[in-house]
């Protein structure tokens, strides 16, 4: 399955106070509910996907209009020198407000995370300058991601 969003993404600053970066791919599946996958950036100096998960849920829910109950979220590192993949689904609790809250970590083996994207392994570890991609942000983000992966 092609995702339906694909694209290198800031998410809203934290304590750290520089905005980390991450790779957002969104899938969309035929009974409406969507599956989130975001990706770290070897590139990325600004905080994690861990540390800004309740941030990143509740700003692309809002931005994407995706409805908390039925939208999964998985956290993925791609494999890196000696350190293999990684997918971890995080699960929260959402606020009337649509803010989400307790990030609780679950780690997904190969086959759940494929079953989740209907998308191999190849695919989803794929580095960013290995694929076409739909970005948004500035053409910056899209040299500095590639010149690091050759």
């Amino acid at each position: 399955m092609e995702p339906l969003y694909d694209y290198f993404y800031r998410f809203p600053r934290g304590n750290l106070g520089v905005p980390g970066r991450c790779r957002v791919r969104i899938y969309k599946h035929q009974n409406g509910t969507h599956t989130v996958l975001l990706t770290e950036l070897n590139s990325s100096s600004g905080e994690s996907i861990a540390g800004a998960s309740e941030r990143i849920a509740t700003d692309l829910a809002s931005l994407r209009g995706l409805n908390p109950k039925t939208t999964r979220w998985i956290e993925h590192a791609p494999p890196d020198g000696d350190s293999p993949h990684e997918f971890i689904e995080l699960q929260f609790t959402w606020a009337d407000d649509n803010t989400a809250h307790d990030p609780q970590w679950e780690r997904l083996d190969d086959a759940q995370a494929e079953a989740l994207t209907g998308e191999g392994l190849i695919v989803l570890n794929r580095r960013l300058g290995d694929v076409g991609l739909q970005i948004e942000g500035q053409a910056e983000d899209v040299r500095a991601e590639t010149e690091g992966t050759a």
